[in-house]
């Protein structure tokens, strides 16, 4: 949520937006000055409100995408190696999350981006919740470099046997 927030606070700082850091029980939210009613479409709120999804999923990515390294490289020491494999699953689940089941249950950054872009929120649901789905899969393959492994239906494969 750190990094999510900081993308959100940086952005909105440059468009000279930004109000200011509100602490909820499930973590902090950014609050800008223009109201969600008064935004007007561009690539401003687009990336104001889409920037920091696309960061944390592009961290999760990378981060998985180099396991193979991070696990040769810090294979005696578990305490990297455990806090790298918490790290990739939540930047590859939760804006995925945010983006496709979040709006229903708490709204969240989508109609800042539906906004920026000028589309429907329902279109960036369904494309976060094919990500989600795809992030899903590559957390099951994560799960497998690191060895671990589980009898539960959310961490197996869906595609493979």
């Amino acid at each position: 949520m750190i990094v999510h927030e900081y993308f959100h606070c940086l952005m909105s700082v440059l468009f000279d937006v930004y109000d200011k850091i509100k602490i909820h029980w499930y973590g902090p939210e950014t609050i800008y000055i223009t109201p969600v009613e008064e935004k007007i479409s561009g690539i401003k709120w687009f990336l104001i409100s889409g920037l920091s999804n696309f960061f944390t999923l592009a961290i999760g990515n990378l981060i998985f995408l180099l396991r193979s390294k991070i696990i040769y490289n810090f294979q005696e020491d578990t305490l990297i190696m455990n806090l790298l494999f918490s790290i990739t699953v939540v930047f590859l689940l939760f804006d995925a999350f945010n983006l496709s089941i979040g709006p229903i249950i708490y709204g969240g950054d989508i109609s800042g981006i539906a906004t920026g872009l000028n589309i429907k929120p329902w279109i960036i649901q369904i494309f976060f919740g094919i990500v989600l789905l795809i992030n899903r899969e590559l957390i099951v393959s994560l799960m497998k470099s690191y060895d671990v492994y589980s009898r539960n239906i959310l961490f197996k494969s869906w595609l493979h046997k």
